[in-house]
């Protein structure tokens, strides 16, 4: 009997190694497949912005048409910038001029291929349900953080977009455009910071779109130039540097739960990837 009772003993210590063990292992596997889906995600929307800025296409004419746009989002403000106090830290409304190569959808012998080659594209990130059928407004029943792109085929773009002074209202950039499913590119993006690089006569200047100390509420590329925050600015756009922050699948739960700061979710279940972009000279 006593002999019966230490192998039995022995028998629940095992066991409850064994069990501690894979539960080490499989966290140890969920947090690595976490990070490997994070740094998908990333990839993904890197690679759509860098494709689409390498292409870019803008004229110094001495007009007032708009080539480029960009602005602190405006909805980071409201339900569409997050959980209250996990709201997203940074975002930029981008929209400018490309020759993307998948315009018309891919399809370069469709009827609505009337030969143009370039296209108005716009990049926001909110943090809204995709899944249900609501109100582009409504942040939904269950909302991620989602970088939208949405892009307009040459044609529209001709008719719509290119010649006006402010693109970002000429009617195809609305919410009910960009906010649908199609135009999703990732999901998880915490962060989206834009920085251009404008080289003067004097050296290279920095313009990080954003809300912070040293950072700039708008910049914009028009047939007269650059202006940033407003004011003319000397120069020659040569480049534009990514920042983007994911997050993990676990992150994300945290966003939604209280218990930890936005800080520490970001040093915790944050993944930082930046890019630097050198576009076409013009």
């Amino acid at each position: 009997m006593l002999e019966l009772l230490v192998a039995m003993s022995v028998t629940v210590i095992l066991l409850g190694m064994v069990t501690f063990m894979t539960g080490v292992s499989m966290d140890g596997y969920k947090g690595s497949r976490d990070k490997v889906v994070a740094g998908r995600q990333a990839k993904e929307a890197l690679d759509a912005i860098t494709k689409d800025f390498e292409a870019m296409v803008a004229r110094i004419d001495g007009s007032t048409n708009q080539w480029l746009y960009a602005k602190v989002e405006p909805k980071l403000s409201t339900t569409l910038g997050g959980p209250t106090d996990k709201k997203i830290t940074n975002a930029c409304e981008l929209i400018f001029f490309t020759g993307a190569p998948d315009r018309y959808d891919g399809n370069l012998d469709s009827d609505d291929n009337n030969g143009g080659d370039i296209s108005s594209v716009g990049y926001r990130l909110v943090y809204r349900d995709q899944i249900g059928d609501l109100d582009p407004g409504q942040s939904g029943a269950y909302p991620a953080f989602t970088l939208y792109r949405h892009l307009v085929n040459p044609d529209d773009t001709f008719k719509e977009v290119m010649g006006k002074t402010n693109i970002s209202i000429s009617g195809e950039f609305g919410d009910s455009d960009v906010f649908v499913a199609e135009n999703v590119v990732a999901e998880n993006i915490y962060e989206l910071t834009v920085t251009f690089i404008v080289q003067t006569s004097t050296g290279v200047e920095r313009y990080a779109i954003g809300s912070g100390t040293g950072q700039y509420n708008n910049f914009t590329i028009s047939g007269l130039g650059i202006e940033a925050g407003g004011a003319p600015q000397n120069g020659q756009l040569i480049g534009v540097q990514l920042a983007i922050t994911v997050l993990s699948e676990r992150g994300l739960v945290m966003t939604e739960k209280g218990g930890m700061t936005r800080q520490d979710i970001i040093k915790d279940y944050g993944i930082h990837y930046t890019h630097t972009v050198n576009v076409p000279r013009f």
